[in-house]
């Protein structure tokens, strides 16, 4: 077809961009902006005071905590350090992590107290040996017991001490600069350190990240420079971070995988430097054993040692959930999703952690220091199946998981070789990063910086429900029955902040149903009650009643706060007939279910129901309410007793996805 006469063909280059005649314009085109914003950035990352501005960054969008309070197990540390006039709860600072000893005598006076449940493991113990922390908050209450504030502000120092830690620690590792700083910055914003950093009692984790990551900087100073001094501090940080959390352990991982591919000592030097830390672990591992200290009896804590077989199946279902989580995908669904999907949702996990080693097989079959992460990153996973899925136990594994989407994030800048070869190959993997990059460095520091709020949520409600128990004189010779509750330990916090705000403790409190699905109360006789809770007490982790909405097939959170009672008792059965005695009442188990969990029990008491010696109490509406004795022979169902507060996405969600609230009030299902 031959142009029309006068009219110009217009050239492609007519479409392709031109520079500016003017000198100061002349390099503006669309690619030279990208290579000058691309140029910028990579100074910044390498900036030498980058590791002061991350540590500063990380405290600011945790600066929300500073104005939280004490919150859930906080009160119990108060009491713990402060009321001495109470022999069962008060702590020395060595022992402040020692919730329940495992005494079967002094178990019981925890159960007639209200403190247990009656269906908890007679032999439960709930015991850590973390001194160190435990030291820091001694010294809060001794400097500046009535100031929250400044104990928040200690925790964030602690968070910027970690992230000052880590941007070293990756500086010595990555040869780019700039790559080191995209690794640090990952850290820095990581949503995992977020429940940490703004919740007192967990600030053993920030203590245990420092001193870990102080460990590995000592090592690697060790065996590159052989600094003497640093081959004495890398098993003291290590020492020290044991004393702050259990899971420091995780920093053996690194050590073995610094030994296999980045030492370059011979086999028998690298073996050598095992040892120092190895030594280490061995002596507090058997320190902490003769003293007593572990989890006994809780269906939420798991001692490898004293029950392998149990850890073994645990660590097959949560291994894949917590590495997946490290990357993108939320772990804790395990307490929300019922046996069906909870099994397909492992399937899906296992092959998004396919699609991950395709991406990165080619980088850590090449990289050495890929290699390092890695293995790291996975065998730091182990540590953390001992305790329930969270987030918070991703601190260990971001190290390595961060330092390696970083090396990958890189690469896929650069088109470097560790890509797979050819342009369509490349494709998806340059698309995975895109994803994560915006994950990890888009939502993921909104979600950290909004965790305070909701983290308040559940405590403003345990607030309510404290102001709303009997604090009349006449309390206090009673005995309070709650008959519905949405767990035991949304009682328990109401019990500790009421005692806080100075109100007398309930003395003799026994909670006879809970859980967050509707209670059925028949009244056998004058002196009897029969309580049987819809899928009974002790729910299975993602075990959930009857819905068809996708909001109750998958997110239901009344079977989160059903399920937060396997915190007092493991799998091991109860039996049909089983009598519990308690001081003034018997508590029989009546039914079970096929795997021995408890489904009804009948509480006889030595008095009429109706007597002046008891109060009796329901939960509504996020505060407990008297309860009305049903006639004899009769039969009430309770509605299910659910928190008041309402949310998009819970604490515990990793990088804010959109999960309910692990403390919303279930919404009512469609007609």
């Amino acid at each position: 077809m031959m142009p029309t006469p006068g009219v110009r063909r217009q050239a492609w280059s007519d479409f392709t961009p031109r520079t500016v005649d003017h000198p100061q314009y002349e390099k503006l085109t669309p690619v030279s902006i990208r290579t000058q914003a691309t140029s910028m950035l990579r100074q910044s990352l390498q900036s030498r005071h980058l590791p002061w501005c991350l540590a500063v960054l990380a405290m600011a969008l945790c600066a929300p905590s500073l104005l939280t309070g004490l919150q859930l197990d906080d009160d119990f540390h108060r009491i713990a350090l402060t009321r001495s006039d109470l022999p069962l709860l008060s702590r020395s600072p060595a022992e402040l992590f020692v919730f329940i000893e495992g005494d079967k005598s002094e178990n019981r006076q925890f159960v007639l107290m209200g403190m247990l449940p009656w269906w908890s493991h007679e032999e439960l113990r709930i015991a850590f040996f973390r001194p160190l922390t435990g030291l820091t908050h001694w010294l809060d209450y001794r400097l500046w017991p009535d100031h929250p504030f400044l104990m928040h502000l200690q925790s964030l120092a602690w968070l910027g001490g970690a992230v000052l830690a880590a941007a070293l620690f990756y500086r010595r590792m990555l040869s780019s600069a700039w790559v080191a700083g995209l690794a640090a910055l990952l850290f820095a914003v990581d949503d995992a350190h977020g429940l940490p950093a703004i919740w007192l009692a967990n600030r053993n984790a920030l203590l245990a990240i420092l001193f870990g990551l102080l460990a590995l900087i000592a090592h690697d100073r060790w065996r590159k420079d052989g600094s003497r001094l640093a081959a004495l501090l890398a098993p003291l940080m290590l020492m020290l971070g044991l004393l702050s959390k259990e899971s420091t352990a995780a920093i053996g991982a690194y050590i073995l995988a610094y030994a296999l591919f980045l030492d370059r000592g011979s086999r028998s030097s690298r073996f050598v430097s095992l040892l120092p830390c190895a030594v280490t672990g061995v002596v507090w591992w058997a320190y902490y054993k003769a003293q007593g200290y572990a989890a006994v009896g809780s269906g939420w804590y798991l001692d490898p040692v004293a029950d392998p077989w149990r850890f073994l199946h645990a660590f097959a279902e949560r291994a894949p959930a917590l590495l997946a989580w490290q990357w993108l995908i939320p772990a804790d669904l395990e307490w929300t999703l019922d046996g069906k999907t909870a099994h397909l949702f492992w399937i899906a996990t296992m092959g998004f952690l396919l699609i991950i080693a395709a991406a990165l097989a080619r980088l850590v079959w090449r990289d050495r220091v890929a290699r390092f992460w890695a293995l790291g990153m996975a065998l730091s996973i182990p540590p953390a199946c001992t305790a329930y899925p969270d987030e918070r136990l991703l601190a260990f594994a971001g190290i390595g998981g961060m330092g390696l989407l970083a090396q990958l994030i890189a690469a896929a800048l650069r088109n470097a070789d560790p890509l797979p070869a050819g342009r369509w190959r490349r494709l998806p993997v340059r698309t995975l990063c895109l994803i994560l990059v915006i994950v990890h460095l888009g939502v993921a520091p909104v979600t950290l910086a909004r965790m305070t709020g909701r983290f308040n949520r559940f405590a403003d409600t345990a607030g309510q429900a404290a102001a709303s128990l009997p604090s009349d004189p006449a309390a206090r010779f009673q005995t309070t029955l709650i008959v519905s509750t949405p767990s035991f330990s949304t009682f328990v916090y109401s019990a500790m902040k009421r005692m806080l705000q100075g109100d007398p403790y309930l003395s003799r409190t026994l909670v006879l149903g809970s859980g967050g699905e509707p209670i059925e109360i028949h009244r056998v006789d004058k002196r009897t009650l029969r309580v049987r809770p819809k899928g009974g007490y002790l729910a299975r982790v993602g075990g959930r009643g009857p819905g068809g909405e996708i909001r109750h097939l998958l997110f239901d959170q009344r079977s989160i706060m059903h399920s937060l009672d396997r915190l007092y008792r493991d799998d091991r059965p109860m039996k049909i007939g089983q009598r519990i005695g308690l001081m003034g009442v018997t508590a029989k188990v009546t039914a079970v279910t096929s795997d021995g969990r408890p489904v009804e029990a009948e509480f006889r008491f030595a008095f009429a129901l109706e007597s002046s010696l008891f109060r009796w109490l329901q939960w509504q509406e996020g505060a407990y309410v008297p309860f009305e004795l049903p006639a004899v022979g009769e039969t009430v169902t309770l509605p299910a007793a659910t928190l008041p507060v309402y949310g998009n996405k819970p604490a515990g969600s990793r990088h804010g996805l959109a999960l309910p609230d692990m403390f919303d009030k279930a919404r009512p299902p469609r007609p």
